[in-house]
């Protein structure tokens, strides 16, 4: 599924602010929640794995909104498309090699390799705490984006009067 044009140019604009570019396109983005992608993330147990601009987000992730069209949380995307965004800038081999460097040099400065050293070294890898920063900060502003956006629309439909 690609992503909706209407989501893309709200993330096309957070990420515009956020980068600080105001060149900065947003390329297409493509999400995978069916059969496969069940079988694959279960196996490395993960809730959603990015490689370059193709998500895949573990089916049960996946909702439906009001108009039943596909849904899939603000947190959520925003994590993964920031990871399509560090593909495109440092390359597929530059990404993976980092990422998992990364993850395995924070391994071993833990001395153990059971699940609670794992997942440390997975959360100190600085491209996923630049994926959490992302998506924090894109949920926070999208929510004031909607409130100034509801407040635009109310002074559009109604006049207000000093009293």
């Amino acid at each position: 599924m690609k992503l909706a044009a209407d989501s893309h140019e709200v993330l096309e604009e957070f990420f515009r602010e956020y980068f600080k570019d105001e060149n900065f396109h947003l390329p297409p983005i493509y999400f995978y929640g069916g059969r496969f992608t069940r079988i694959f993330t279960n196996l490395i147990k993960v809730y959603g794995i990015t490689i370059g601009s193709r998500i895949f987000i573990m089916p049960h992730l996946i909702s439906v909104n009001s108009k039943n069209k596909p849904r899939l949380s603000e947190s959520l995307a925003a994590h993964e498309i920031t990871h399509s965004l560090q593909y495109k800038k440092h390359g597929f081999i530059g990404f993976f090699y980092n990422y998992l460097g990364s993850y395995l040099r924070n391994l071993r400065k833990k001395e153990k390799w059971d699940l609670p050293a794992r997942q440390a070294a997975y959360l100190e890898i600085p491209f996923e705490i630049e994926a959490r920063d992302a998506a924090e900060k894109f949920v926070q502003w999208n929510s004031e984006r909607r409130i100034t956006q509801e407040f635009t629309e109310l002074d559009n439909r109604q006049e207000f009067k000093e009293t």
